[in-house]
């Protein structure tokens, strides 16, 4: 550990709350700049993984596109206490024509989280607040609501970088790709790449395989 100039090198412990702020691996090995409480750090390591998210830092200053869209559909999500034969029984998926709701016990009896989608009518508004939904959640669950814990709208998005590694540098988890949490899809792609990355980086790093075993860059 330790070297000249303030590079670490070999085993570094960083921080919690440690951000990337800057990146060089042209040539190797890659040299990443890193704000910590500590103040700030040039970490020399073999290879860098890019794990922060779907606004990731590593892809940005790695110039990697991240191609997709956002899907047209509001959702909402709430912590409530409610009742009702829907809160009996563990989840409970219900559908409408239009519309769903699923209805997740969560925390202690009587608290369920509630997620769905926001009526057309008001999905373009501002601000949009449980009442804007309250009528939708009462008929397609047929739940009582009697008080509102919080309560927030989002939009989903598709996008996938046009490439998960560039020389040394790997992207992983949301900074690569970012779904639909329907099935959770997003948690598991993600669990995967690192499950999978990890095994071949040990492998590679310890000298017992070739580094032709990592995922081959795309042009």
């Amino acid at each position: 550990m330790g070297g000249e100039s303030g590079v670490q090198r070999g085993s570094a412990a960083l921080a919690a709350g440690a951000l990337l702020r800057g990146r060089s691996g042209s040539p190797p090995p890659d040299r990443a700049t890193v704000e910590s409480p500590r103040g700030t750090e040039v970490v020399e390591a073999q290879y860098l993984c890019g794990c922060d998210g779907a606004s990731s830092t590593t892809r940005h200053l790695l110039g990697i596109e991240f191609p997709g869209g956002t899907y047209a559909q509001v959702f909402f999500v709430a912590d409530a206490a409610v009742s009702g034969a829907a809160a009996e029984g563990g989840l409970q998926a219900c559908l409408g024509v239009r519309d769903f709701c699923l209805v997740i016990p969560v925390r202690s009896t009587g608290s369920f989280r509630l997620i769905g989608l926001v009526p057309p009518a008001h999905e373009r508004q501002e601000t949009i607040r449980f009442e804007d939904v309250a009528e939708s959640v009462t008929r397609t669950t047929g739940l009582a609501v009697h008080a509102v814990n919080w309560f927030s709208a989002y939009q989903l998005h598709h996008r996938v970088a046009a490439r998960f590694r560039q020389g040394r540098a790997f992207l992983l988890g949301d900074a690569g790709h970012i779904h639909s949490p329907a099935g959770g899809q997003g948690m598991n792609t993600g669990i995967g790449d690192a499950v999978n990355l990890a095994w071949k980086l040990a492998a590679v790093v310890k000298q017992r395989a070739s580094p032709a075993l990592l995922p081959a860059p795309r042009v």
